[in-house]
């Protein structure tokens, strides 16, 4: 019966090093951002790439498209759309190309963002989202 208890013991104070272990994770975890194309925060930016750049993006939930803008006011990351739907279109930007950038103010890692819905440079306008701010992959 002794054993029993020892054993007991054990496992109950196993369990609550556990369970604190959990509630300790759970408190220092980032909080998940929601990233959503509001029609009401949508602007216009105009200014030149000054970065482009792939990486696992949480707007979209995959492997994104982004490009840095310069414009009057600043650099701002603009999240364009998945790589696989880049490729899939050839749709590629270049650093110094001068564009216009229609889409969704957000804020990102603590700056202001754009969700693209559109770039246009010169004469060719690159759709990324649909009228109602609806992704178009």
């Amino acid at each position: 019966m002794k054993g029993f208890t020892v054993l007991f013991g054990i496992l109950m104070l196993l369990l609550l090093t556990s369970a604190s272990s959990v509630v300790s994770q759970e408190k220092n975890s980032p909080a998940q951002a929601h990233y959503t194309y509001d029609e009401a925060n949508q602007q216009t930016v105009r200014g030149w790439v000054v970065e482009t750049r792939d990486f696992q993006c949480p707007v979209n939930n995959a492997m994104g498209s982004h490009i840095t803008v310069k414009s009057e006011t600043g650099n701002i990351e603009v999240h364009l759309a998945p790589a696989s739907f880049m490729k899939q279109y050839d749709i590629a930007f270049t650093k110094n190309q001068n564009v216009s950038v229609v889409g969704s103010r957000i804020t990102y890692e603590g700056k202001p963002a754009l969700i693209a819905k559109s770039v246009t440079i010169g004469r060719e306008t690159f759709n990324f989202r649909d009228t109602k701010g609806r992704p178009l992959w």
